[in-house]
C-alpha cells in the first residue's frame, strides 16, 4: 500500500466517523450506532487520543472539539457495555476476527482507559476491568473456535467421508468383534498348548524307546560274549 492509498483510507474513516457522530448528536437509534460504530472504532480511539483527529472531525461537523471527544467516549461506552453483552460488538470486531485483531484492540483500549492516565481513576478502573473481562471472554471464544475446528480438520484429512460412513455403520458391531477375537485367540492358545504337549509326549516316548532298545542291545551283547567265552 502506498502513502496516497493510506491517506485516502484515513479520510474515508474520518468521514465515516464524522457521520456517525452527527447521527449520535441527532440521537439516532442505538441499533444504528451498533451497525456503524464497529467500522469507526479505530478512529473513535484516535479521536480521544489524538488532538488533530478530534479537531478534524470538529471542523467537519462545526461542533466544539471537547464535545467531539465526549461523543467518542460515549459511543465507545455504548459498545463496551452493550445490552446484548456481545464481546465482539464491545470490541468493534466481527465474529470471525483473528486473535491478533483481538489482541490489538484490547491493547488500544487498555492503554486508552488506563487509570493512571486520568484523574477520575475510579471511572477508568471500571472501564479497564470491563475491557479485561471482555478480553478474557474473547480468548475463551477463540480457543473454542480454534481447537474443535483443528480437530475436525485432522479427522477429515485422515479419514475420508466414505470411510467415516462405514465406520459409523459398523461401530455397533465392534464389541461383538472383540469378543469373537478373544474366543479365537483362546482357542488358538489351547490348540497350541495341546500341540506342544503332544510333541513333548511323543519326544519323551521316543527317547524312552531308544533307551529300552539300547538296554536290550547291551543285554544281547553280554549274552553273546558269555556264550563265546563258554
Amino acid at each position: 500500500m502506498n502513502i496516497s492509498d493510506s491517506s485516502d483510507n484515513r479520510k474515508i474513516r474520518v468521514l465515516a466517523t464524522a457521520t456517525l457522530m452527527r447521527r449520535f448528536h441527532e440521537q439516532c437509534p442505538i441499533t444504528e450506532i451498533y451497525e456503524k460504530a464497529a467500522r469507526s472504532y479505530e478512529t473513535l480511539i484516535d479521536t480521544i487520543e489524538k488532538k488533530h483527529t478530534a479537531k478534524e472531525i470538529a471542523t467537519l461537523l462545526d461542533i466544539p472539539e471537547i464535545t467531539i471527544k465526549r461523543y467518542a467516549e460515549a459511543i465507545i461506552d455504548i459498545l463496551l457495555f452493550n445490552k446484548e453483552n456481545d464481546p465482539f460488538l464491545s470490541f468493534g470486531l466481527t465474529s470471525d476476527a483473528s486473535l491478533s485483531e483481538v489482541n490489538k484492540r484490547w491493547k488500544s483500549l487498555i492503554v486508552l482507559y488506563h487509570p493512571d492516565r486520568n484523574s477520575s481513576k475510579q471511572l477508568f478502573e471500571s472501564r479497564a476491568k470491563k475491557i479485561n473481562g471482555i478480553y478474557e471472554q474473547m480468548l475463551r471464544l477463540q480457543e473454542q473456535k480454534l481447537y474443535p475446528r483443528s480437530l475436525n480438520n485432522m479427522i477429515e484429512v485422515s479419514l475420508p467421508r466414505s470411510s467415516k460412513l462405514i465406520h459409523e455403520k459398523y461401530f455397533k458391531y465392534i464389541p461383538y468383534i472383540i469378543i469373537m477375537l478373544a474366543i479365537i485367540i483362546a482357542i488358538l492358545s489351547l490348540l497350541l498348548f495341546f500341540f506342544n504337549f503332544s510333541v513333548t509326549t511323543a519326544y519323551t516316548s521316543s527317547q524312552e524307546t531308544k533307551r529300552n532298545d539300547l538296554k536290550i542291545i547291551q543285554t544281547d551283547s553280554k549274552i553273546l560274549r558269555a556264550i563265546n567265552t563258554y
